[in-house]
C-alpha cells in the first residue's frame, strides 16, 4: 500500500500543486454554452472534463479516507512517532479531516509526555488539535470533544513553560482562550477551572519582577480570586467524589503552592 501522503495517483507529477478552481469556471461556462435541446455536439465536448471532475473529487476525498484508515492502524500499534511525521493536506470541515489532525496531535500530544522532543511535539499537538477541533463539524459524543481540548490546553500550558519572551506570551494567550473554550464546554469542572487558573497566574507573574503601589492592588486581588477559586475546588473535592479530580490532585496541589509564591512575591496583605 502506498504512503498516505502519496494516496494521490498525480503525486510527484506536479499535478498536486496545481490550482483546479478553473475547472468550476470552465464548467459554468460549459453549461451555459450547451443548448438544452438540438445539437448535442457542446454536450458530448464536455463529457470527458466532466469525467475528470467527478473522478478528481472522488480521488481526494478518497484520499482523505484513505490517510485516516492509515493513521488509526498505526495509533493502535502506538506508532506515534510515524504519524507525527506524516503531511495532512486536508483543510476542511469533515468528520475525517477533523479527525485526522485530532490523531495526528494526540500522537504529537504522547510523544511530546514521553519526553520525545518536548518543544517539537508539544508544538505538533497544539497546532493539530487546534484544527482538529476547528474542523470536526459535529460530536457523537461530549467527552470526546472535552478530551482533545483538555489535551489542547495541556499541550499549551507545557509548551509556554519551554518558551520565553514573545513567544511565551502568544502562547500564554493561546492557552487562555483555549482555557475559556473548556470552561464554555464544561463550566466549573475540575480541568477547565484549573486551566483557567493557571493561565490567569503565568498571566500575571511577568508583573511581579517590576510590581510597584499602582499595579499591586489589581495583582494582589487576581491572584487572591484565583487561590480562593482553587481552595474552593479542593475542598469540595475532599468532601465528595468529583469527576476527574483524582487525575488533577497533584496539579491543584502545585498550583495553590505556585499561586502562594506569586502572592508573597507580590507583598500582598
Amino acid at each position: 500500500m502506498r504512503s498516505a501522503k502519496n494516496c494521490s495517483p498525480f503525486t510527484g507529477s506536479g499535478v498536486e500543486n496545481q490550482d483546479f478552481s478553473g475547472i468550476g469556471i470552465h464548467l459554468q461556462n460549459l453549461a451555459a454554452a450547451t443548448p438544452l435541446s438540438g445539437s448535442s455536439t457542446a454536450l458530448k465536448r464536455g463529457k470527458p472534463i466532466l469525467a475528470a471532475c467527478l473522478a478528481l473529487i472522488f480521488i481526494f476525498s478518497g484520499c482523505t479516507s484513505l490517510q485516516l484508515n492509515q493513521f488509526q492502524k498505526h495509533a493502535a500499534r502506538g506508532d506515534h512517532e510515524w504519524i507525527a511525521a506524516q503531511a495532512i493536506k486536508c483543510q476542511s470541515a469533515s468528520e475525517d479531516c477533523g479527525q485526522l489532525h485530532l490523531t495526528k496531535g494526540d500522537a504529537c500530544f504522547r510523544l511530546a509526555n514521553m519526553g520525545r522532543e518536548p518543544a517539537v511535539n508539544f508544538t505538533c499537538a497544539a497546532d493539530e488539535l487546534k484544527k482538529g477541533l476547528a474542523l470536526t463539524p459535529s460530536w457523537d459524543a461530549a467527552g470526546d470533544q472535552l478530551q482533545f481540548q483538555e489535551k489542547l490546553c495541556e499541550s499549551l500550558r507545557s509548551l509556554q513553560g519551554l518558551q520565553s519572551g514573545e513567544t511565551a506570551a502568544q502562547t500564554m494567550d493561546r492557552l487562555m482562550e483555549a482555557a475559556k473554550a473548556l470552561y464554555q464546554l464544561a463550566p466549573e469542572s475540575i480541568p477547565a477551572v484549573y486551566y483557567l487558573s493557571s493561565a490567569r497566574l503565568i498571566q500575571i507573574e511577568p508583573m511581579l519582577g517590576d510590581i510597584s503601589a499602582a499595579t499591586r492592588v489589581p495583582v494582589c486581588i487576581r491572584l487572591k480570586r484565583t487561590v480562593t477559586r482553587v481552595l474552593a475546588v479542593i475542598e469540595t473535592a475532599r468532601g465528595q467524589t468529583l469527576p476527574d479530580w483524582n487525575r488533577y490532585a497533584d496539579n491543584y496541589e502545585r498550583l495553590v503552592f505556585d499561586l502562594g509564591a506569586a502572592i508573597r512575591a507580590a507583598e500582598c496583605r
